[in-house]
């Protein structure tokens, strides 16, 4: 049974409407019954809260519990809650290595660091390289136009602020991990779309869940070609970076998580397509999915792959 608080208004002429509001309790159990990555990372959050220090560092991000999340109804709900769990990654990523820290882990700079959540079990911190990272923008006259997908502006070209620039590399991997997870919830609450849709879930749910993770194209992209780019031009960081070993452990676990994921995801498409009868269909992928899975099947990012992810 939903829980909601109802509110009605009086009009005039004596006509009254109301809408009934979900609750953040309905949100968080439904993230406890079918998603246990998304509810771990919003509820770890909200325990912390949005600052955390350490020893003299701090850090804030400038969010509140399950901000992104509307609760006007359930379609709402479902429309919102990938992006809800996309941005408390954030959040909680840069918490990590403060969590750390509070358990006795020795880092020598906490603002040089950037943690990665990967499930309830297992979370990293990256230490930054010692030689400077480049911001993204300046992989960008690699990349043809016709290569130049969705996200291409809002990560590649972007304000010096947005990680992607600030941090390089290793902003690129944190959107790449808050994308995974962002695509992860949606995938996980299937059983709510098809209980909200129960004649369009051949619809809803794929194309939600395609908005979301066909990122993994784009961010796998713009990864390879950073590294492809450091290789000719910042010799020094793409070697320290082939040999730490932290960078493509996290790298190569996000990669293939996500990978992994939109594996099943088709075979579940192909399910719904083979069993749907009510005519409300979808593309298992975007026009992302056609536009780079040929260039990251070439051989172009072979070098990238012997170094970096086998």
């Amino acid at each position: 049974m939903l829980r909601f608080l109802s509110t009605a208004f009086s009009l005039v002429g004596g006509i009254s409407l109301s809408f009934s509001q979900l609750t953040q309790e309905w949100a968080m159990n439904q993230l406890l019954s079918y998603s246990n990555t998304g509810y771990n990372i919003v509820n770890t959050f909200h325990k912390n809260g949005s600052s955390i220090s350490f020893g003299g560092n701090s850090t804030s991000f400038g969010m509140h519990h399950l901000e992104y999340c509307e609760l006007k109804d359930t379609a709402s709900f479902l429309s919102s809650i990938s992006t809800t769990v996309h941005e408390t990654t954030h959040g909680l990523d840069s918490q990590i290595p403060y969590m750390f820290a509070k358990r006795g882990e020795k880092i020598d700079k906490l603002t040089l660091t950037e943690g990665f959540y990967i499930d309830e079990n297992i979370q990293y911190y990256l230490v930054y390289p010692k030689n400077p990272l480049f911001p993204s923008i300046d992989v960008v006259n690699e990349i043809p136009t016709n290569l130049r997908t969705f996200r291409f502006d809002t990560y590649m070209i972007a304000k010096p602020i947005q990680s992607t620039q600030s941090s390089g590399i290793i902003g690129l991997m944190e959107e790449f991990n808050a994308y995974y997870h962002g695509s992860k919830v949606v995938f996980d609450i299937f059983h709510l779309f098809k209980e909200k849709y129960p004649t369009r879930v051949a619809c809803e749910w794929p194309s939600t869940f395609i908005s979301n993770a066909d990122a993994f194209y784009e961010f796998d992209f713009f990864i390879k070609e950073y590294l492809l780019y450091a290789k000719s031009h910042h010799p020094e960081l793409y070697n320290e970076l082939k040999n730490d070993y932290m960078f493509k452990l996290i790298y190569q676990t996000i990669r293939r998580n996500f990978g992994n994921m939109i594996s099943q995801y088709e075979k579940k498409y192909d399910e719904l397509v083979k069993i749907n009868k009510s005519g409300w269909s979808t593309s298992k992928h975007s026009e992302i999915y056609n536009t780079l899975l040929p260039i990251l099947q070439s051989n172009r990012f072979q070098i990238i792959e012997a170094d970096f992810l086998k």
